[in-house]
């Protein structure tokens, strides 16, 4: 029986470490170089921004990992000299990580946000670009870029093996690379959740300048160029200004009205209920006659009932930015999902914790998925919790934490809080594959909103006997509608907005 060689599965770990390395490096670095932007960072901070950054880290290394595992897996079958192949291969990486890395470390401090394409934007007339810079400047940051590429090529190079890597007397043993290879596509992915590695997946403070250590450089980079959008393209329907004027002419009404506020202080504790789906064709006090939604039907008419809001959007990631930010969705691009521009919205959040509101967001399932984790703590909120700090025999739906499980841990911590606090809470029950801890409709999407409100009601009575709800204002709104049922009037309109919206969008 042949002997297994390790040789090559040995190579791919020193490579992989190699680029950890690199890339664990690089961020005191940056830190240490941008030091002046934040003169409060410890090096608790320093450790924090290196672990939150792994994640990342792992992704890119991954993407350039692609390669030597093809050329690996060539090799069981024919001879060949990796040093020639791998070699250009890693120059070429060596430098592109240099030049991303220095030119995101020194353009940080004037930019304050992650290098991405925005640079292109100057590359037409480089001159003026450069003009707010010294010539030294220049010069010390070329220098640098030479410096860390040869250092990337010698360590690249001391690592590739030297001489013919001879092809193996048993191919088959080529198999042993499809699990590493799926180990690497986990990388690239970001895990096995729902949620895919993307740029806020690492952030964790709500102090963006740490979050932003912590995002791999060159991932943010080539992120930017996979996602590029044409914003221009995504909202110009009507042809004139005047045309769109008569269509929203009076439909906001800017005079003042008298209102009862109906609550006792100017300072109210605020809780953002969003309720995943929660349209119309589910909702009691909106003519449903499905009986799904008693306690919300209760609290309508107990408190003030909008009763003609429509929906921003058709999905989670652009309600949530319409309902924290006021920002109309897009109809193919997510907010949400484009960091930097999510950083220069206003948000409820921000603007609550500037009147002195303590601020958290609550979700039960994977908060790294559209970026949600990400925004909310760009949005202002100190601190946001998903299913990762709940128990996982508490994860029992496809999404993560039902909604009963995490309003219970909502209240016991609002029991705790002090005055005033900010809580934003996003549900999840209510959503495709609909499947609940619970049975009182016979069908399953009705039967989800029908567990989704008697975890409300609970959670509202919960908040009565705490004696919190005198000085609790409680906003309760969908992120966008679903529909009921197949063939139903509201099916049948859905469909045809559905087509309207392919066939001119």
């Amino acid at each position: 029986m042949e002997k297994i060689d390790i040789s090559r599965f040995v190579f791919l770990l020193k490579m992989f470490l190699t680029m950890m390395l690199i890339f664990i490096v690089q961020k005191p670095i940056f830190m240490l170089y941008n030091s002046a932007i934040d003169e409060s960072v410890s090096l608790v901070d320093y450790v924090n921004v290196a672990y939150h950054g792994l994640a990342l880290d792992a992704t890119m290394s991954g993407y350039i990992l692609i390669v030597p595992i093809l050329l690996l897996t060539i090799s069981f079958f024919t001879d060949i000299n990796m040093r020639k192949w791998l070699l250009p291969y890693f120059c070429i990486i060596s430098i592109l990580l240099s030049v991303i890395f220095i030119a995101d470390t020194v353009m940080y401090g004037f930019w304050q946000f992650k290098l991405d394409t925005t640079v292109f934007l100057y590359t037409d007339k480089p001159a003026d670009a450069m003009a707010s810079v010294s010539a030294m400047f220049i010069v010390l940051t070329l220098i640098a870029g030479i410096v860390v590429a040869a250092l990337y090529v010698w360590l690249f190079a001391y690592i590739i093996p030297k001489g013919i890597l001879k092809k193996s007397k048993k191919p088959l043993l080529a198999l042993i690379m499809l699990p590493i290879a799926g180990v690497v596509f986990l990388m690239i992915r970001g895990g096995v959740g729902e949620g895919t590695a993307n740029v806020s997946s690492v952030y964790y403070s709500e102090k963006q300048y740490l979050n932003h250590s912590a995002v791999n450089s060159a991932f943010s980079m080539f992120y930017s160029l996979t996602h590029q959008q044409d914003f221009s393209t995504e909202y110009q329907f009507y042809d004139d200004d005047l045309q769109r004027e008569s269509l929203i002419n009076g439909i906001y009404n800017l005079e003042s009205v008298d209102s009862d506020t109906l609550i006792s202080t100017s300072r109210p504790d605020i809780i953002l209920f969003v309720w995943e789906g929660c349209g119309a064709s589910f909702t009691g006090c909106l003519g449903a006659e499905l009986d799904a939604t008693p306690n919300l039907d209760k609290l309508a008419k107990e408190g003030i009932f909008f009763s003609n809001c429509q929906a921003n959007s058709f999905r989670t990631d652009r309600g949530l930015v319409c309902v924290n930010c006021g920002w109309l969705g897009f109809p193919s691009a997510s907010l949400m999902k484009i960091p930097e521009k999510c950083e220069k919205l206003p948000g409820l959040a921000s603007t609550l914790k500037i009147e002195g509101y303590n601020t958290d967001f609550w979700y039960g399932g994977d908060i790294s998925f559209t970026n949600m984790g990400g925004f909310m703590l760009q949005n202002g909120y100190s601190k946001t919790y998903s299913e990762n700090d709940f128990s996982k025999s508490d994860r029992t739906s496809k999404w993560g934490v039902p909604d009963g499980i995490l309003l219970d841990k909502v209240l016991e911590n609002i029991k705790s809080k002090k005055s005033p606090f900010f809580t934003s809470i996003m549900t999840l029950s209510s959503h495709e594959p609909w499947e609940v801890p619970y049975s009182r409709l016979d069908r399953k999407p009705e039967n989800s909103f029908a567990y989704t409100d008697d975890c409300l009601g609970k959670f509202v009575n919960g908040l009565k006997a705490s004696g919190k709800w005198d000085n609790t204002l409680l906003i309760i709104v969908p992120d966008h509608g679903a529909v009921a049922q197949e063939g139903n009037e509201a099916e049948s309109l859905f469909q045809k907005e559905k087509t309207y919206y392919r066939a001119n969008v």
